[in-house]
């Protein structure tokens, strides 16, 4: 099969898995905040989002990484996979048993500390399971890693709707966290070994070269996580477990909506570092503009559907204890939209080598947005955690930006963004003026809305958008 038809073919299994994934996801979500409450919900937020700080110190750029070293020409599989794997171990055994007695100095009740060491476990597993998925990725194979999430997505929702049957509380939950992520690794393990037979190396110098490859990386990584994740963690600290549960259920919403640019940035990685390093420029930019084309069409939309769906969407999802959730989400819907064109920029960052000079973009980044919460969370909670998460998301877009162009002189047309803002402001009026209807049948007909008004302005056919890439002769 031509390689282009295998690049269409993963997107789309990509596309329908997250799809299904995201439905997971959601109804989890609705579950969980029903049955735990905005407080409950709360102690379950600070406890992954704790967690999730040190879970990236783990990851010390591993994973994007191993996706770039894997994808490189003459590239020793195997040993660099064992090698990678044996360090991420080691990091894994450090840092994350450090979140438990770091916790102890915030101002936490005893079963939040329990929790995040519970949570400890879970993250073991799920940074395990990332390092492997870039060699489904170089082998555009990605059904095998998208089958190993859906499998731990269910076992997820499954325990989560037996929760109140069996009586679980916050700590139980996280039991199933631990459970739904020791699966997937376990099947991760197993499709990865059908493809390559490696086996955890300690080499000093292939380590000391891995390193030096991903801290750029990993350093950014963390910045990054520090002014995305640290508004709750500052919320955590200055606010209720109650108004954590309300803004960490609009935040889920986002969560489950940025996957898609992150998993779709997955897939090309690979193809824009073997443009890059064979030099072909020109197929380079297409890539990048082709994917930016994509972004702005599947993207903007959701700009003026969270605002004019929030409320109503997070009060069917949860509740109506949930319908502030639904308010901050007309926020963090345009902050999700930001992330579809960082993550294209931040990858193809990664693709040209230019993670060092990031380090400090992200870092002044980072300290700018932490000023900020540190002087407006305690006074206004999590509406000044949405508007500086926004600022945050524009401002490292910017740089991102301004460091690609430089390097690849790749300047995007904003052709079809631009078609895709006419039809997400049409989508938004029609929204509007129509007569109130159940949310999902209002999401549905907004979507109609957005897609006829799209084609009729010259925008993609829906096969053009599937296809996104089929039309592309894309090489390695």
């Amino acid at each position: 099969m031509p390689i282009s038809q295998q690049l269409a073919k993963n997107s789309a299994i990509q596309i329908i898995g997250k799809f299904l994934a995201t439905i997971f996801g959601v109804i989890t979500l609705g579950i969980l905040t029903r049955y735990m409450g905005a407080a409950g919900y709360g102690q379950l937020t600070t406890i992954l989002t704790f967690t999730a700080i040190f879970a990236i110190v783990v990851d010390l750029g591993l994973t994007l990484t191993t996706v770039q070293m894997i994808a490189e020409p003459e590239a020793d599989e195997k040993t660099l996979l064992g090698n990678l794997m044996s360090l991420r171990l080691v990091s894994s055994i450090i840092f994350l048993s450090l979140a438990p007695l770091a916790a102890i100095f915030f101002p936490y009740e005893s079963i939040i500390v329990i929790g995040i060491a519970i949570g400890a476990f879970s993250y073991i597993f799920g940074t395990s399971s990332q390092m492997l998925i870039g060699i489904f990725q170089k082998r555009l194979i990605m059904d095998r890693a998208i089958a190993a999430e859906l499998i731990n997505r269910l076992v997820v929702l499954l325990g989560a709707a037996l929760a109140p049957s069996f009586g679980l509380g916050l700590l139980g939950i996280m039991w199933l966290f631990v459970l739904g992520n020791g699966l997937n690794l376990v099947i991760i393990l197993y499709f990865a070994r059908q493809q390559i037979r490696f086996r955890l190396q300690w080499q000093t110098q292939i380590i000391k070269s891995i390193i030096k490859r991903s801290w750029p990386i990993g350093a950014s990584i963390f910045f990054n996580l520090i002014y995305l994740r640290g508004d709750i963690l500052f919320m955590s600290i200055f606010r209720s477990d109650a108004e954590i549960g309300l803004y960490g259920a609009a935040y889920k919403v986002v969560d489950v909506i940025t996957v898609v640019p992150v998993m779709f940035m997955g897939l090309v990685l690979p193809i824009l570092i073997s443009y890059f390093v064979s030099k072909r420029s020109d197929d380079f930019k297409k890539l990048l503009q082709q994917t930016f084309d994509f972004f702005a069409i599947f993207s903007i939309p959701i700009i003026f559907g969270s605002i004019a769906t929030g409320v109503p969407l997070l009060e069917m999802i949860s509740g109506s204890e949930f319908r502030e959730s639904g308010e901050v989400l007309a926020i963090l819907g345009p902050a999700a939209v930001v992330v579809f064109f960082n993550s294209l920029f931040g990858h193809a960052i990664v693709a040209v080598h230019k993670q060092k000079p990031m380090v400090l973009a992200y870092f002044a980044v980072a300290i700018i947005t932490v000023i900020g919460y540190l002087i407006y969370i305690p006074q206004y909670g999590m509406w000044a955690a949405a508007w500086w998460t926004l600022i945050s998301e524009i401002l490292i877009g910017l740089i991102s930006f301004i460091v690609v162009w430089r390097v690849s002189s790749f300047l995007p047309q904003v052709g079809q963004l631009l078609r895709a803002l006419i039809a997400s402001l049409i989508m938004y009026f029609v929204l509007m003026v129509m007569p109130e209807i159940q949310v999902l049948l209002q999401i549905l007909f907004g979507a109609a809305v957005y897609a006829a008004v799209l084609i009729m302005i010259g925008g993609p056919q829906p096969k053009d958008i599937f296809n996104l890439f089929a039309k592309a002769e894309i090489g390695q």
